[in-house]
């Protein structure tokens, strides 16, 4: 899988660009504030349908402009355009092939992982940018997925609706039986993927940090479902699907009260996280900076080989001004495990972070006020 081809009209920064991508390595150097992460930003968006730093589609418009367009040329089996059209007046549109396209047909035809200075806060972050991180890749792989996420949040705003109106009147109760049935069968589908993919993603991230910690480190992830107590040592998880309903319900049950009093869910696995161990340290709590950075440099390359496991191809990667966060030694790790396995697309303000041998056999562009020279 590669990025073939990018084109820009009014977005953020960039008044009009068109730029071709090498199939290996591309290298974008440019001052700060120039428009290095504006252009991840819009391949980003190729991939997911949304941006990872916009708060509101609209802020992604040229200030002064109408609309935006991205569109990109993909190559996997066959040739595919993508195009993402924003306008001020209008709902976004969605395009493959220049057909309009739901964000069910559209995510999951380019797949990418994002390395950038908050993904270094991975392990010490909240739990969401733990679940987000999960679900960004389970979301690229699995349409089921996808529409299953979608549908118990849904539920989730729902059930928050009625926990509130049964605040003013308790005649609003009776309806959380039927709310409650929902968010427990749409919440176990998602854990029981999300605790596959960790699994799967474990072995990876084992392997990857042995080498990065020359053998003398293991590195264990593990997915705490909302009901865990890890402070009591209480990580364990279910036997079967049904007694992962029941474990649902009781929680459910036990929380009804405060729930109420809230008017928000407690329950349910937009309260999970996922531990990262070593050597059966919390690394959260316990580790040092450069142990968590090794550890979610990691899980960043065990991403490529879940893809590639899931899909048959390495997803695209983009590495947004990472290279002067890591020490020598993890640059040339970070670089040397890739090993032109998957198309890269990297920012750096100066090419002073890459031997000469890998300036030569990339391709290098050179950003300036939204333009590349």
């Amino acid at each position: 899988m590669r990025l073939e081809s990018l084109s820009l009209q009014d977005f953020r920064n960039y008044a009009s660009i068109s730029l071709n991508f090498n199939p290996g390595l591309n290298i974008f150097v440019g001052d700060n504030a120039q428009g290095k992460t504006n252009l991840l930003e819009a391949i980003y968006v190729l991939a997911l349908s949304k941006s990872y730093r916009a708060q509101r589609d609209p802020e992604l418009i040229r200030q002064g402009a109408d609309q935006a367009l991205v569109s990109g040329q993909i190559r996997r089996l066959a040739s595919m355009e993508l195009g993402f059209l924003l306008s001020h007046t209008e709902r976004k549109r969605l395009l493959v092939n220049q057909k309009a396209a739901t964000a069910s047909r559209f995510v999951g035809n380019l797949n990418i992982v994002l390395f950038s200075p908050d993904s270094l806060q991975l392990v010490k972050g909240t739990p969401s940018d733990r679940r987000r991180f999960l679900d960004i890749q389970i979301c690229q792989i699995d349409p089921v997925y996808r529409k299953t996420l979608l549908e118990y949040q849904r539920v989730v705003r729902q059930r928050n609706s009625l926990l509130k109106s049964a605040q003013e009147s308790r005649a609003h109760l009776s309806q959380l039986v039927v709310w409650d049935r929902q968010l427990i069968s749409l919440g176990t589908e998602v854990m029981l993927r999300r605790q596959a993919v960790v699994d799967k993603l474990q072995r990876y991230t084992r392997d990857i940090h042995r080498q990065i910690s020359q053998e003398l480190e293991n590195l264990h992830l593990i997915y705490q479902p909302f009901f865990a107590d890890p402070e009591k040592g209480d990580l364990e998880l279910w036997d079967s699907p049904e007694e992962l309903k029941s474990m649902f319900m009781l929680q459910l049950q036990q929380l009804r009260r405060e729930e109420l009093r809230r008017g928000y869910t407690l329950a349910g696995p937009q309260r999970d996280d996922l531990l990262f161990l070593i050597n059966g340290m919390d690394l959260r709590k316990y580790g040092s900076q450069g142990q968590q950075r090794s550890a979610v440099l990691a899980c960043i390359l065990a991403e490529l080989e879940l893809m590639q496991g899931e899909t048959g191809e390495y997803p695209v990667v983009l590495l947004d001004d990472v290279m002067s966060e890591l020490d020598q030694k993890r640059r040339i790790q970070l670089l040397s495990l890739l090993n032109d396995k998957a198309q890269t697309i990297v920012t750096t303000t100066n090419l002073g972070s890459f031997t000469a041998e890998i300036v030569q056999r990339a391709a290098v562009f050179n950003i300036r006020q939204g333009r590349i020279l």
